[in-house]
């Protein structure tokens, strides 16, 4: 199933029920998008202060950025 959903509003639901994803998963619950779409996007939150990215071995995990 696809949806018209701006990226940043799918990403961002995913991790309010997740607060911490692997960017895989972000790849696997949009199937309409590139990997390239939501790399950008989520390059862009995370210099917008809005998720954080750390990488830990084989994997970048994304989550919300603390409220301040």
């Amino acid at each position: 199933m696809t949806t018209n959903r701006p990226i940043t509003d799918r990403i961002m639901a995913m991790l309010k029920d997740s607060p911490e994803c692997d960017f895989d998963r972000f790849v696997t619950q949009c199937p309409d998008l590139t990997w390239n779409d939501l790399f950008q996007e989520v390059g862009r939150l995370s210099r917008a202060g809005q998720v954080t990215i750390t990488r830990g071995v084989g994997v970048f995990m994304v989550k919300l950025a603390p409220v301040k």
